[in-house]
Protein backbone atom coordinates (compact mmCIF):
# COMPACT_ATOMS: atom_id res chain seq x y z
CA UNK A 1 0.00 0.00 0.00
CA UNK A 2 2.88 2.52 0.89
CA UNK A 3 4.25 1.93 -2.61
CA UNK A 4 1.27 2.60 -4.48
CA UNK A 5 0.95 5.73 -1.99
CA UNK A 6 4.40 6.98 -3.28
CA UNK A 7 3.49 6.17 -6.88
CA UNK A 8 0.67 8.83 -6.63
CA UNK A 9 3.01 11.43 -4.61
CA UNK A 10 5.94 11.06 -7.17
CA UNK A 11 2.94 11.19 -10.18
CA UNK A 12 1.40 14.14 -8.46
CA UNK A 13 5.14 16.07 -8.83
CA UNK A 14 5.02 14.75 -12.80
CA UNK A 15 7.54 12.01 -12.03
CA UNK A 16 7.35 9.06 -14.09
CA UNK A 17 6.02 5.75 -12.86
CA UNK A 18 7.08 2.41 -14.25
CA UNK A 19 8.55 0.14 -11.67
CA UNK A 20 6.31 -2.53 -10.02
CA UNK A 21 3.93 -2.98 -12.87
CA UNK A 22 1.25 -6.44 -13.48
CA UNK A 23 2.71 -5.95 -16.67
CA UNK A 24 6.05 -4.97 -18.10
CA UNK A 25 4.78 -4.98 -21.26
CA UNK A 26 2.32 -2.22 -20.91
CA UNK A 27 2.85 1.49 -19.63
CA UNK A 28 2.12 2.95 -16.74
CA UNK A 29 -2.32 3.12 -16.63
CA UNK A 30 -1.74 6.64 -15.46
CA UNK A 31 0.77 8.02 -17.74
CA UNK A 32 3.40 7.06 -20.40
CA UNK A 33 6.90 5.93 -19.01
CA UNK A 34 8.99 7.15 -21.91
CA UNK A 35 8.83 11.48 -21.56
CA UNK A 36 8.96 11.50 -25.35
CA UNK A 37 5.34 9.93 -25.76
CA UNK A 38 3.85 12.20 -23.52
CA UNK A 39 3.60 14.93 -26.87
CA UNK A 40 0.76 14.28 -28.79
CA UNK A 41 1.69 16.18 -31.45
CA UNK A 42 5.20 14.97 -31.70
CA UNK A 43 3.55 11.20 -31.46
CA UNK A 44 0.76 12.37 -34.76
CA UNK A 45 2.97 14.74 -36.22
CA UNK A 46 3.66 12.31 -39.47
CA UNK A 47 -0.66 12.47 -39.34
CA UNK A 48 -1.08 16.09 -38.47
CA UNK A 49 1.07 16.75 -41.14
CA UNK A 50 -1.33 15.14 -44.09
CA UNK A 51 -4.99 16.87 -42.58
CA UNK A 52 -5.82 20.37 -43.99
CA UNK A 53 -8.36 22.37 -43.04
CA UNK A 54 -10.43 20.93 -45.83
CA UNK A 55 -10.13 17.62 -44.34
CA UNK A 56 -11.40 18.82 -40.81
CA UNK A 57 -13.95 20.66 -42.00
CA UNK A 58 -15.04 17.53 -44.78
CA UNK A 59 -14.83 15.40 -41.52
CA UNK A 60 -17.39 17.90 -39.65
CA UNK A 61 -19.53 17.86 -42.62
CA UNK A 62 -19.65 14.01 -42.84
CA UNK A 63 -20.45 13.90 -38.75
CA UNK A 64 -23.10 16.90 -39.65
CA UNK A 65 -24.87 14.75 -42.70
CA UNK A 66 -24.77 11.74 -40.88
CA UNK A 67 -26.57 12.94 -38.08
CA UNK A 68 -29.06 14.86 -40.76
CA UNK A 69 -29.50 11.72 -41.90
CA UNK A 70 -30.51 9.61 -39.84
CA UNK A 71 -33.14 12.35 -38.39
CA UNK A 72 -34.64 12.67 -41.67
CA UNK A 73 -34.86 8.94 -41.66
CA UNK A 74 -36.91 8.75 -38.15
CA UNK A 75 -38.85 11.85 -39.65
CA UNK A 76 -39.84 9.84 -42.52
CA UNK A 77 -40.88 6.56 -40.69
CA UNK A 78 -42.40 8.21 -38.09
CA UNK A 79 -44.57 9.75 -40.95
CA UNK A 80 -45.17 6.27 -42.30
CA UNK A 81 -46.40 4.87 -39.37
CA UNK A 82 -48.76 7.38 -38.52
CA UNK A 83 -50.10 7.54 -42.04
CA UNK A 84 -50.50 3.76 -41.80
CA UNK A 85 -51.79 3.81 -37.96
CA UNK A 86 -54.83 6.55 -39.41
CA UNK A 87 -55.46 4.54 -42.46
CA UNK A 88 -55.61 1.70 -40.36
CA UNK A 89 -58.11 3.16 -38.12
CA UNK A 90 -60.31 4.90 -41.01
CA UNK A 91 -59.57 8.57 -41.07
CA UNK A 92 -57.55 9.09 -44.08
CA UNK A 93 -56.58 6.31 -47.71
CA UNK A 94 -53.74 6.62 -48.84
CA UNK A 95 -52.66 5.27 -52.78
CA UNK A 96 -49.45 3.86 -51.86
CA UNK A 97 -48.81 2.95 -55.82
CA UNK A 98 -49.95 6.75 -56.40
CA UNK A 99 -46.91 7.90 -53.87
CA UNK A 100 -44.34 5.75 -55.64
CA UNK A 101 -45.26 6.50 -58.76
CA UNK A 102 -45.05 10.64 -57.83
CA UNK A 103 -41.55 9.93 -55.85
CA UNK A 104 -40.19 8.44 -58.82
CA UNK A 105 -41.30 10.56 -60.98
CA UNK A 106 -39.46 13.56 -58.69
CA UNK A 107 -36.49 11.53 -58.10
CA UNK A 108 -35.83 10.21 -61.64
CA UNK A 109 -32.94 12.16 -63.19
CA UNK A 110 -32.59 10.39 -66.33
CA UNK A 111 -36.63 9.66 -67.02
CA UNK A 112 -36.35 6.42 -67.38
CA UNK A 113 -39.27 6.04 -65.04
CA UNK A 114 -36.96 3.90 -62.62
CA UNK A 115 -34.85 5.36 -59.64
CA UNK A 116 -31.69 3.46 -60.46
CA UNK A 117 -27.93 3.83 -58.93
CA UNK A 118 -27.54 5.76 -62.33
CA UNK A 119 -29.84 8.53 -60.21
CA UNK A 120 -27.76 7.95 -57.09
CA UNK A 121 -24.75 8.79 -58.78
CA UNK A 122 -25.62 12.65 -60.13
CA UNK A 123 -27.54 13.20 -56.82
CA UNK A 124 -24.47 12.06 -55.40
CA UNK A 125 -21.98 14.30 -58.13
CA UNK A 126 -24.65 17.02 -57.02
CA UNK A 127 -23.86 17.31 -53.60
CA UNK A 128 -19.94 17.00 -54.18
CA UNK A 129 -19.86 19.59 -56.14
CA UNK A 130 -22.04 21.59 -54.13
CA UNK A 131 -19.84 20.39 -50.62
CA UNK A 132 -16.38 21.09 -52.72
CA UNK A 133 -17.36 24.04 -54.35
CA UNK A 134 -14.36 26.35 -53.44
CA UNK A 135 -12.57 24.52 -51.44
CA UNK A 136 -8.77 24.36 -51.91
CA UNK A 137 -8.52 21.03 -51.06
CA UNK A 138 -11.55 18.65 -52.61
CA UNK A 139 -9.62 15.65 -52.37
CA UNK A 140 -9.23 16.37 -48.24
CA UNK A 141 -12.42 17.35 -48.10
CA UNK A 142 -13.97 13.84 -49.59
CA UNK A 143 -11.91 12.09 -47.66
CA UNK A 144 -12.58 13.84 -44.54
CA UNK A 145 -16.05 13.77 -45.30
CA UNK A 146 -15.93 9.94 -46.10
CA UNK A 147 -14.91 9.37 -42.33
CA UNK A 148 -17.27 11.49 -41.25
CA UNK A 149 -19.56 9.93 -42.47
CA UNK A 150 -18.43 6.17 -41.25
CA UNK A 151 -17.53 7.60 -37.67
Amino acid sequence: RRKAEEKIEKRGRGETICEDMANPNSPDPYGPCNPDDDDLVTKYKPLLQKLSISSIVGYCSGVTAKRVGKSLAFIAGLGFVALQALAHKGFVTVDWKKVQKSTIEKLDTDKDGEFTEKDLQRYWAKVKEILTNNVPDASGFGLGFMFGLRS
